[in-house]
Order: structure tokens, then C-alpha cells, then sequence
């Protein structure tokens, strides 16, 4: 299926466009941030597996039906090679434009590749963390997560 994404110009492009189509609720705009690809898959915090296109635009048009999604990293650190990126990030969610402390703290591993279309997630995995760890990760930065 042809795609007409923009082309992005970094990994880290990427994972900012994820974040803002999660606060605008555009489901189908963080879709298209994805590789082509039916092995794409993403792991939610509460441990659901979701793999290929269709069990992840269902999840994303569920999770933002009601609520933006506002997503905080806290602290992150990456490792690259040619065409694979990987970002490990502790993050704050907020479920709602007019929430101000977070809803729930997690550790996120995205795990990018470049192709023909630049640059695309191929891999999202989220766990749960808590006030504890999160200060923890604060506190010694560069470590990975997942």
C-alpha cells in the first residue's frame, strides 16, 4: 500500500511526531509513523502485545477516542547504528489536556529503522514505573531500560 508520509530526517523526528499525534488524538497520523510492515509490533504497559498495522490502529483509535495522550520524557538516553535507533525513555503520561501531574509513569524502548521512507518505528515496548524507579532513572542517567 503506498504511503505518503513526510520523510523524516532523524530517529528523534520520529519519536517527537509520535508523541504529538498522540496529544492531537490523530490515531491514523501515528499509524503512518510505522514501517510498512506486518511484524511492527508494540507491547503496552499493562503487558498486551499488539502486532501489525489493524492491532494497532484498534489500540490507538481506542486509547484516544475520549482523551489526548501527553507523553513527558523525564530522562532518556540512545543508541544508534546506520539504520537502527534505539531510545530508551522514562516517561510521564498525562491522560487528558487538563491533567497536570501524570496518570502514570513509564520506561519506553522505541526501537527505530531507516528504509526508502527515512525513518520509521518498528518497535515499541512500555512498562510500568514508579515514583521510586522514576527517581532512580533521574538519578543516574545513560542506563538501559528494556
Amino acid at each position: 500500500m503506498p504511503r505518503f508520509a513526510r520523510l523524516f530526517d532523524s530517529a528523534e523526528d520520529i519519536v517527537d511526531a509520535f508523541r504529538e499525534a498522540l496529544k492531537l488524538r490523530d490515531a491514523e497520523g501515528a499509524l503512518r509513523l510505522w514501517l510498512d510492515e506486518d511484524s511492527i509490533t508494540c507491547v503496552l504497559p499493562d503487558g498486551q502485545r499488539l502486532i501489525g498495522h489493524e492491532q494497532l490502529r484498534q489500540a490507538f483509535s481506542q486509547l484516544l477516542e475520549e482523551q489526548p495522550v501527553l507523553v513527558d520524557a523525564i530522562e532518556t538516553s540512545s543508541h544508534a547504528s546506520m539504520a537502527v535507533s534505539i531510545f530508551d525513555v522514562t516517561e510521564a503520561l498525562r491522560f487528558g489536556s487538563d491533567r497536570v501531574e501524570a496518570d502514570l509513569y513509564v520506561h519506553t524502548t522505541y526501537v527505530l529503522m531507516q528504509n526508502h521512507e527515512g525513518w520509521r518505528l518498528a518497535h515499541i515496548h512500555c512498562s510500568p514505573a514508579n515514583a521510586v524507579q522514576v527517581a532512580a532513572v533521574a538519578a543516574t542517567p545513560g542506563q538501559a531500560l528494556h
